[in-house]
């Protein structure tokens, strides 16, 4: 069954700002990065982000990173468990939206409120966190960024839109082997995919299924979907740093088979040419193809575990 929510305004207790983390070496928050070369930004679950040859976009700046909005931050915590899911950059790359899942209990049953923070400038009328309602069965697993507004997705499949942005369908209500651990948009914005943790891709609006990992036996769980330029293909990324291509999507290596310090959380396509880079928990970010490696937070002690990587543009 086909689910669309209009987006409510979001709860008082998530509008707190967005920390702030320091981009290390790699990067530079003063200077202004060029449009026409590559970068990416990290986000931890703590809400921190760190930019690489990218603008620094989180508003306002806390010298406590762990004062952020996906995180308790210091003293009492609140009555909820807040966690920051993943980031999807615009394609102008002027600003990024993060997700963000709250666990509550509600008269003895746990529920979500799942929310899109936009950092930067996001277009259209998003100019502060939008909701997918005030309570759900299933936490936040991605979301992704469209012309104007947001898609939100549900580890059940559910996807919800959110600034103006349409809804094209999603997998809510059917049974699934697996949960849906990301979404991923068409570059034009009329469509998205959603992936699965055992591969399988189910493709919406003007997306085209070009193959899945469904049915396969993988050493490891997918947890991330990056798109080519064209949207004619992309490419899966699994814990273990294995990496898959469909459509135009070219293979250009993966840490698959290599021992991790940290399981791979998330991937990016170079938008200024061919490839892709992986990121690991630990903030370790590894480059395959034409994209280059801009730095990483491996040995800068993160707030907390990376939880996604976005590219800009």
């Amino acid at each position: 069954m086909k689910r669309l929510v209009l987006i409510l305004a979001v709860v008082p207790l998530l509008t707190a700002v967005l920390g702030v983390g320091h981009a290390g070496a790699a990067s530079d928050s003063r200077t202004a990065p060029s449009m026409d070369s590559p970068g990416y930004w990290l986000v931890t679950s703590a809400g921190a982000t760190y930019a690489f040859n990218a603008h620094d976009l989180a508003q306002g700046s806390q010298p406590d990173i762990g004062a952020s909005d996906c995180g308790n931050g210091p003293g009492p915590p609140v009555a909820s468990v807040i966690t920051c899911t993943g980031i999807s950059a615009t394609a102008d790359g002027r600003g990024y939206w993060v997700g963000e899942s709250s666990y509550f209990v509600l008269d003895g049953v746990g529920q979500y409120a799942v929310v899109g923070i936009p950092q930067g400038t996001v277009g259209g009328r998003c100019t502060g966190p939008v909701s997918a309602g005030l309570y759900l069965p299933s936490p936040m697993v991605g979301l992704a960024a469209a012309n104007t507004g947001l898609w939100l997705a549900t580890a059940d499949g559910g996807v919800f839109a959110g600034c103006g942005a349409p809804f094209f369908g999603s997998m809510g209500g059917t049974r699934l082997e697996r949960n849906v651990v990301g979404i991923a948009a068409t570059p034009a914005g009329d469509g998205y995919w959603e992936v699965a943790a055992d591969g399988g891709v189910f493709a919406f609006g003007d997306a085209r299924f070009y193959g899945s990992m469904a049915g396969a036996r993988l050493n490891s769980p997918i947890v991330g979907m990056a798109v080519t330029q064209g949207g004619r293909g992309y490419w899966l990324v699994a814990s273990d740093g294995g990496v898959f291509a469909f459509g135009d999507a070219h293979f250009e290596g993966s840490m698959g088979a290599t021992p991790l310090n940290a399981p791979m959380t998330g991937i990016a396509r170079n938008p200024a040419g061919s490839g892709y880079w992986t990121v690991a928990s630990d903030g370790g970010v590894f480059a395959f193809g034409d994209a280059p490696f801009l730095g990483s937070e491996v040995g800068w002690q993160p707030d907390a575990a990376v939880v996604g990587i976005a590219s800009r543009g």
